[in-house]
């Protein structure tokens, strides 16, 4: 229960300071100047100052693993600064990253430091319950951090002695954002894609067209992993020139979305939760299809260039973008239902973990209620079995997380 609570304490705090310092970079610098809006200047530019933000941070030493190989639970008080600078650098200017990753970080450091001198059985034990609370923080419901805890279990990359006591730590932190008694909640992140409406019933059609969007989102996000590995093969041999370059590739495709279809500054950057809303209004599929190459491409090479974060929201973002891109063609379908399909595969896809990419659809897309439910465990099989495919064929078997 410790370790909960400290772990959603510490993950709090790490998203305070990271929304603090994207307010600054984003808003209140480019109001300092006199503009009264970010141009794309300001994006190329931010990007590459995170660049060398994260090339001054490697130098204090290692940090936590790529994205590409799955959640990392083994990263100690000795590489937190390490880690968490490279992390906030990301975050902060615009790698296409989310933010579960570092959140775990806070929480196994936690874990780390309350068991120094034990033994490394307790202290994986505890750096695992530590990183579980954290990052059940910023998934928007406990139960879905425990279904990924549970899938984990399953693949044997978690023992099931610990299943327990993580989930006493996920309902322990999750007191800690609600509140209990007289003590108010710190609060937490509302995931939702804004603008729902509600899906009535299924039709044997929406089913088929929600397989299509499935289709869609895998191969985007599909697409996003080999241009990552594509990009990592460099970055271990030129590690500046990686994150350096990715910065650059990032920074013109923004560009090319905001001055060709007068799109926002943060619809190519950033991990894309906070730009659903604009997403889910836009009216041209042209723009749309724009909207998910460059963002696919954006998420490959901060996959694989040296950027550190979460691999989760930019792969729903990527789904809902597919899901509006087919939803503007085929228009007979609910697109609230189709965002749901689009979301679960997108996560499927990626963390190739199909529960946890289900209740994750769900959850963010409750707007659509709850008949939607079939949709997205048709995006997550879809999803998880275009990922197996695609291991197989490259032979990129990424594991799910590393103990």
């Amino acid at each position: 229960m410790v370790l909960g609570v400290l772990g959603a304490i510490g993950a709090a705090a790490f998203l305070t300071l990271m929304s603090w310092a994207t307010d600054v970079v984003w808003e209140w610098l480019p109001a300092q100047v006199g503009l009264d809006a970010v141009p794309w200047w300001w994006v190329v530019l931010g990007l590459l100052v995170g660049a060398v933000l994260i090339i001054a941070a490697q130098r204090l030493g290692p940090g936590m693993g790529s994205p590409l190989d799955g959640f990392h639970f083994d990263v100690g008080p000795s590489r937190a600064i390490a880690a968490l600078s490279v992390a906030l650098a990301t975050l902060v200017f615009g790698g296409v990253l989310g933010p579960e990753a570092p959140l775990i970080v806070v929480g196994t450091v936690i874990g780390g430091l309350l068991t120094r001198g034990k033994s490394p059985q307790v202290q994986q034990l505890a750096m695992a319950l530590g990183g579980i609370a954290a990052i059940g923080t910023i998934l928007g419901n406990p139960f879905i951090a425990a279904f990924m805890v549970l899938e984990f279990a399953a693949l044997g990359a978690m023992p099931r002695q610990a299943l327990v006591p993580i989930f006493v730590a996920l309902g322990s932190g999750y007191l800690v954002l609600t509140g209990i008694g007289p003590f108010t909640g710190l609060g937490g992140l509302e995931l939702a894609v804004p603008g729902l409406t509600e899906v009535d019933q299924l039709t044997f059609v929406d089913l088929l067209v929600g397989l299509f969007v499935a289709v869609v989102a895998g191969a985007a996000v599909l697409l996003s992993r080999q241009v990552g590995y594509g990009l990592q093969r460099v970055a271990k041999l030129r590690p500046s020139v990686a994150i350096l370059g990715s910065a650059v590739v990032i920074g013109a495709l923004a560009t090319f979305i905001m001055l060709a279809f007068d799109q926002p500054y943060d619809v190519v950057p950033f991990s894309g939760e906070t730009a659903m809303g604009s997403l889910i209004t836009e009216t041209s599929a042209l723009a749309v299809l724009a909207i998910v190459v460059a963002k696919a491409l954006a998420y490959g090479v901060s996959l694989g260039g040296g950027w550190r974060g979460g691999p989760i929201f930019p792969a729903t973002y990527i789904g809902v973008a597919a899901a509006v891109l087919i939803g503007l063609v085929i228009t007979a379908t609910p697109m609230s239902a189709l965002i749901v399909a689009g979301m679960a595969a997108g996560v499927a896809a990626m963390l190739k973990l199909p529960f946890t990419a289900a209740l994750l659809a769900v959850v963010i897309g409750a707007g659509a209620g709850l008949v939607v439910t079939p949709m997205a465990i048709i995006g997550a099989i879809v999803g998880v079995a275009m990922r197996m495919a695609y291991d197989k064929a490259t032979g990129h078997a990424g594991v799910p997380m590393t103990p």
